[in-house]
């Protein structure tokens, strides 16, 4: 009824939905130290739904409970990028096979409206990255929303905590840029042209290419 406070589940919602994006943002880096009580306080709740919340993200393999320390935001090495990776590649590819045959024309040119907008983009500084960063990831929503399968939604949404700073190599550097657009644009044809198999077969790829060179990149780094 009107006027009724939330519940103590729809908070915890509300508080996973925020928390997680501000962990995928990079606002809280790995390492960081989730204070139940500061959380509370940012969010206007009890620390009961916080508590709900950081349980929902350690599923989600973004924070780690640790005893006597409380929740961390998770760091990534590249043993933990080649396994997300991995089953994206699987999830994704079946959703571009099931998309093939279900996706509509208004969602194809919403692909295309997103691949002619990254297009135009140029330079490397935060807000160009950023832009870009938004186009791939509605992109891939617009595939996966196309596919039609709840259950394979929700499964990949359990592999797509990977935080944006890991994620901003992709679009700083030209090379990877290019390749990653002209992939989109692939997935895009055989789409419209119906090809399940095709369709598998690129997105496959694409996100393989993609966990290459993210792992090559922090292995240069370590």
């Amino acid at each position: 009824m009107a006027g009724l406070p939330e519940t103590v589940g729809t908070n915890a919602e509300r508080v996973y939905d925020d928390l997680r994006a501000a962990i995928v943002s990079g606002e809280f880096p790995p390492g960081e130290r989730l204070r139940t009580e500061a959380l509370a306080e940012r969010f206007g709740t009890s620390r009961t739904p916080v508590r709900e919340a950081l349980v929902l993200l350690e599923g989600d393999g973004l924070v780690e409970i640790e005893p006597r320390r409380g929740a961390v935001v998770r760091s990534f090495d590249p043993a933990d990028l080649v396994d997300l990776y991995e089953v994206r590649a699987v999830l994704e590819a079946r959703a571009a096979s099931l998309a093939a045959t279900r996706i509509t024309e208004e969602q194809l040119l919403a692909l295309e409206a997103v691949c002619d907008h990254a297009d135009r983009l140029a330079g490397k500084t935060p807000h160009t990255v950023d832009k870009l960063l938004a186009a791939n990831e509605e992109f891939h929503r617009i595939v996966i929303d196309a596919a039609g399968s709840p259950r394979l939604s929700g499964a990949l949404r359990t592999v797509a905590g990977i935080p944006r700073p890991f994620k901003t190599v992709f679009w700083k550097d030209a090379a990877e840029r290019a390749r990653s657009l002209a992939a989109h644009r692939e997935i895009v044809s055989s789409l419209r042209a119906g090809s399940a198999e095709r369709a598998e077969s690129a997105m496959r790829l694409h996100v393989l290419t993609a966990r290459d060179y993210l792992v090559e990149v922090m292995r240069e780094r370590i």
